[in-house]
């Protein structure tokens, strides 16, 4: 004897096809689940944030000569190797110390390094840049354009 529930028969083939939907869907989601358990995700590799910066003597020509228009900012300037020093903080990054002689007027500025890359470029502090041992940073002329 077939019985009739709600427009189904409980029953036979019929009540297969009643939940043929639901079971496929079910299905379908037992197995998208297991596959996202399997998933490999890279992982970015670590940079050291204190990254020795190399090259820095032309990295900072580079980007003072896009950063500054004055050609008399650049006159007699000089720059120290990089340092480990505390900036902002307890958090150590490598700084290079600056000095220009424009217009009659010594100018002290830092450039501050994060993974290798320069980051920011300001004036200088005394905690920063007292202790520097300063060379004539020719390079700074090679790249800056005669005005």
């Amino acid at each position: 004897m077939v019985q009739r529930v709600g427009g189904v028969y409980l029953g036979g083939r019929r009540l297969c096809r009643a939940f043929r939907p639901f079971i496929l869907t079910a299905l379908l989601a037992a197995c998208l689940a297991g596959c996202s358990f399997n998933v490999q995700h890279p992982v970015a590799p670590q940079v050291d944030p204190n990254l020795y910066p190399q090259n820095y003597r032309k990295q900072v020509a580079v980007y003072l000569s896009q950063e500054l228009s004055d050609r008399s900012d650049f006159r007699g300037a000089r720059i120290s190797s990089p340092v480990l020093k505390p900036v902002g903080g307890d958090a150590p990054h490598y700084v290079v110390c600056l000095q220009f002689n424009g217009r009659s007027q010594i100018k002290n500025k830092v450039v501050i390094y994060l993974a290798g890359d320069i980051t920011q470029f300001i004036d200088s502090t005394p905690e920063l840049c007292s202790d520097a041992v300063y060379t004539p940073f020719t390079e700074l002329e090679q790249v800056v354009p005669g005005k």
